[in-house]
């Protein structure tokens, strides 16, 4: 299973996310490409413990979506997934400033989530409750890689 928490992943990942443009158009959603750089720098933020969420998770989510999620049973599908309001653009979610320095907070977050999660901690989800760095590694991959995909990488 890929992670963001694996090296030559995250290097891949980075690789893709400095690809990126403001040109780049969405395949499906309503974000545009810095509004989602700005959403996956939340999420990552959410991932580190910046971020604080309120926790919206019941037992079908923290017990069953969470682990067919996790182990890549299923995806996300296009366009249908509500996010929390903290992470919601146009809503409690930062809103896009100036795409190279979005795209270069993103990139750094990306790069340094293994030395920034902290030691020994188990962070919340707002839908899957309490997680390790290895299941916020995880999960972080499966999130970037779906919304590269939404704009073409």
């Amino acid at each position: 299973m890929k992670t963001i928490l694996d090296k030559s992943v995250n290097e891949e990942m980075q690789s893709r996310i400095n690809s990126l443009e403001t040109s780049d158009a969405g395949l499906w959603g309503k974000m545009n490409v810095n509004q989602m750089i700005c959403h996956l720098s939340d999420a990552l933020k959410m991932g580190l413990g910046i971020k604080k969420t309120k926790f919206v998770g019941n037992f079908f989510l923290t017990k069953i979506m969470k682990n067919l999620i996790l182990w890549g049973v299923i995806k996300a599908p296009k366009g249908k997934v509500k996010t929390v309001p903290e992470l919601k653009q146009g809503g409690g979610g930062t809103p896009p400033k100036e795409f190279l320095l979005d795209r270069s907070e993103l990139l750094d977050l990306v790069s340094k989530f293994s030395s920034k999660y902290p030691d020994n901690t188990l962070i919340v989800h707002p839908a899957f409750g309490a997680m390790s760095k290895q299941e916020w590694g995880r999960l972080a991959y499966t999130h970037i890689e779906h919304h590269l995909q939404q704009f073409g990488r």
